[in-house]
This record gives structure tokens, C-alpha cells and sequence, in this order.
């Protein structure tokens, strides 16, 4: 047999990066044709495997939220609180999605950025979580959003926006929904909407449980991907031919930053330690191959990177803490609604008679350039909450029916979590009256957000 350390050792040769990677597809090609060949029944030729499945229904709610991340959080404690018995599904082993995992430690979009920022745009129970994070000191030192205005975060009048503690913001999460009554199954994967024709009547997770069906009136699709609309039928644009869709990134954390360095370092600071933003890496975020070889490559990259600050004069006690869970997917499937928010509406800032959340965030990569709007923010409409050709399924966050230079705004964390507001108000309405989603009263849904401190601008 082969000593495996002269292998190991001959890996210089080629370059470690390249290394890893080569050795990286090796194995993953080996695994295939080691899968294809494994029975002398399969034709090598296969393109298939028919499975049958008799999958145990283990719960039945009113309302299921289908990822934790802050769209989906907010959506769930909306929900119970407009009185339904809600579920929230997540999996990962705490909630918070690109926020925790993902190391992505700054809410942006309560306010315009830049005047005209006279309304705060995102308030109700978004403002309530925000107002957990101050009470248990989850608020950062400072970042590097520049802010025009003074605002007290701490007397719920916030900012632009809000750099916080990851830890910190998973207690916040567990507090307000152990608070509102909602149920919570961490470890679960939703890997299909359960179907009654072109009605979504729950969701097919798996888990360490199994595989397990769980019925629900409606179903809020939270899981930025839009994974339950697309696997329902729902139409979605793809990505277009100028490839718009943006980049993701892998956040990381140092720790030992020396107390001669000031300010935020290029990130969310708190004392010592601060959460940067790692390499940007295009490609598609639905593609297993293609996220394999984004974290790879980026978490190398973050490696060099941190022993090139080290090398620098009085920089040696820095450390690479902490890097994110899972590289920051930032876009993926848009789900075409009853109603496309289109680049018009964003620039515009056009009003809706069903809006039911305000975005102000700037839209980042706009023709080249970051985008702040000259209005406070432009509106979400209900209608584009609602997918085409599927029911019993409201949309919520990042995957919601709009075009890609708005979505580049609304898809930020805080108006994603005022869009989850009312995703989560809708959907109770819905189970509780026994109406359709697309049928819901869309002036009950404004009075209940309104009654819950939303903001519509009325």
C-alpha cells in the first residue's frame, strides 16, 4: 500500500488551491460511477430511479412557515399573533438564515439610506425583535454603513441600519416566538409541497426523523429559494441574459483586533472581533456542484486573506474566528405573482392600493451603480405575495414576485422581514376565515397590519 503522507506531500506541486479542488471533483465523480455501477440490475445508461413512497403524516397546523430566516421568523410570529396555530420549520439548529449563518450581521432598509429619510419603513414586529435584540445587548459597537441622521435605536427609532450579534440574535428569535406561542422543528428540510391539484396542503420535510408530511391550511413559502412555489408549479424568472443574478459571498469573523485600530475595519465591529465581507462568487445557487466549488474556493481565499492582514505591522494578533455556516445566496428564483413589481415601480415610487410593505432599501448593483432611491420607498403590493397557478401558498422574503431591480432592494433583511409581516398576517386571515390567499380581503390584511404597528404610509 501506498504511504498516504507522500500523496499529501506532493500536493505543493500543483498548487494547494488546485490541489483541493482536483481533488475535490475526483471524488465526486468517483461517487457517481461508483453509484451508477453499484448493481449489475441498473443499465449503466440510466437516467432515473422510480421511487415509491408512503410518507407518515405526523402533524396538522393552520399555518406553516417554511424556513426560519428573518422573513420567516417575523411571518411566524405574525401569524400566531393574528391567531392561528403556526409552525415554523428550519434546517439549520437555530434561525436567523443569512443573518446567523450566514454571518450577514447588519439589517439594512428601515429607512431610506439617504434623504429623504423622514419614515422609518419597516416597523410593527420587525421594530419588536429589533427592540429583544437592544434588551439583551445584541446591538454592535458600529459598522461601515454610513448613516446621514442621528437615530436612537434603543427608543425604537432606527436607523438606516441595524449591525447586531449574531448569538445574540438567535436567543432574540427563540424569545418572541416561544412568547407568541409558535411551534418550532429545527434539523428539518422541506423537500416537497404536499399536493391536492394545484393546492399546496402542507409540506414533505426530512430530517433525522425521516421522511414526514405535515398538512397545513396555508403554507408560507420562506425559504428564499422559493423552493415550495417551484416544486408546486409556480412559475419563476431565471436569471437573464445579461446575467443579473447577484453573487454570493462567504462572511467571516476576526477576532484579536488591537485597540489602536478605530472604527468599524472595514465591517460590524464589536470590541475586539469583526464580521467582514468575504469574496464575492458568481454562479447558481440552486446548483449542488456549483455551491460545493463556491465554498471551497471562497473559504481559501478567506484563509489567505486573513494571514495577508496578519503580515502587516502591529496586526499579528488577529485571528480568523468564525466563518459563516454556509456562503451568503443572495438570489436564486423570483416568483412570477398575480403581479410583477417592475424597475418602473421601484424608481418611481409607485403606491398600490394593496400594498402591505414599504422597501427603502438602495438597490446595490443598478446599471453598475448603488441606487439610492429620491422617495422613501417604493410599495409591495399583496398581489405579489400571491404565485401564479398555485394555492394555498403565499410567498414571503427574497423570492417574491418582482423583477430583478427591485428584488436587488426588497430581498435586504429589513423589508424582507416587513414583507414576512404580512405574509404571516395574510396567512392567518386565510386559515382562520377559510378563504383562498388569493381571495383574502386585502383592506382586513391593511386594518390588521395597521392594528400590529405596521407602516403603510396611509
Amino acid at each position: 500500500m501506498n504511504n498516504p503522507s507522500q500523496k499529501w506531500q506532493s500536493a505543493p506541486s500543483l498548487g494547494r488551491r488546485a490541489f483541493f479542488q482536483a481533488a475535490l471533483w475526483t471524488t465526486v465523480a468517483g461517487v457517481g460511477s461508483a453509484v451508477q455501477g453499484s448493481s449489475p440490475r441498473q443499465k449503466r445508461d440510466q437516467q432515473s430511479y422510480r421511487e415509491s413512497l408512503e410518507t407518515p403524516i405526523v402533524a396538522r397546523h393552520q399555518v406553516v412557515v417554511a424556513g426560519g430566516g428573518p422573513s420567516g421568523v417575523i411571518a411566524a410570529l405574525a401569524a400566531a399573533r393574528s391567531g392561528a396555530d403556526t409552525l415554523l420549520l428550519e434546517r439549520y439548529a437555530f434561525l436567523g438564515g443569512n443573518g446567523t449563518a450566514g454571518l450577514m450581521t447588519c439589517y439594512n432598509g428601515f429607512r431610506n439610506q439617504r434623504p429623504p429619510e423622514a419614515l422609518q419603513t419597516v416597523k410593527g414586529i420587525p421594530a419588536e425583535y429589533i427592540a429583544e435584540l437592544v434588551r439583551l445587548g445584541g446591538v454592535a459597537d458600529t459598522s461601515n454603513y454610513e448613516m446621514t441622521l442621528p437615530h436612537d435605536v434603543r427608543k425604537g427609532d432606527l436607523p438606516y441600519a441595524v449591525p447586531f450579534d449574531a448569538e445574540v440574535a438567535k436567543i432574540a428569535s427563540l424569545n418572541l416566538i416561544k412568547k407568541e406561542g409558535v411551534k418550532l422543528r429545527l434539523y428539518s428540510w422541506v423537500v416537497a409541497p404536499m399536493l391536492d391539484g394545484s393546492r399546496v396542503t402542507g409540506v414533505i420535510v426530512h430530517s433525522k426523523s425521516g421522511r414526514q408530511a405535515i398538512i397545513a391550511d396555508v403554507v408560507i413559502d420562506c425559504t428564499g429559494d422559493g423552493d415550495v412555489a417551484a416544486a408546486a408549479g409556480a412559475p419563476f424568472m431565471s436569471p437573464a441574459a445579461t446575467g443579473d443574478r447577484m453573487a454570493m459571498t462567504l462572511m467571516y469573523r476576526l477576532g484579536g483586533l488591537p485597540s489602536s485600530v478605530k472604527g468599524p475595519f472595514d465591517g460590524v465591529r464589536i470590541g475586539d472581533q469583526v464580521v467582514r465581507w468575504g469574496p464575492a462568487v458568481p454562479g447558481d445557487g440552486l446548483n449542488v456542484e456549483t455551491l460545493t466549488k463556491a465554498e471551497v474556493t471562497s473559504r481559501l481565499e478567506v484563509w489567505d486573506e486573513v494571514q495577508e492582514v496578519r503580515r502587516k505591522p502591529g496586526m499579528e494578533s488577529l485571528y480568523l474566528a468564525q466563518t459563516a455556516t454556509g456562503i451568503g445566496v443572495r438570489e436564486t428564483r423570483r416568483i412570477i405573482g398575480e403581479y410583477v413589481v417592475t424597475e418602473h415601480d421601484a424608481t418611481a415610487g409607485k403606491r398600490f392600493p394593496d400594498v402591505i410593505a414599504i422597501s427603502s432599501n438602495p438597490m446595490p448593483d443598478f446599471r453598475g451603480a448603488r441606487y439610492f432611491f429620491r422617495h422613501e420607498g417604493f410599495d409591495i403590493p399583496y398581489r405579489s405575495l400571491v404565485p401564479q397557478k398555485v394555492e394555498g401558498l403565499i410567498l414571503s422574503g427574497r423570492c417574491i414576485s418582482c423583477e430583478q431591480a427591485p428584488f436587488q432592494s426588497a430581498r435586504s433583511m429589513a423589508p424582507a422581514m416587513a414583507i414576512g409581516h404580512a405574509s404571516g398576517c395574510a396567512a392567518a386571515l386565510a386559515a382562520t376565515q377559510r378563504v383562498p390567499p388569493r381571495e383574502l380581503d386585502v383592506k382586513a390584511l391593511q386594518k390588521l397590519l395597521v392594528s400590529q404597528k405596521a407602516e403603510l404610509r396611509f
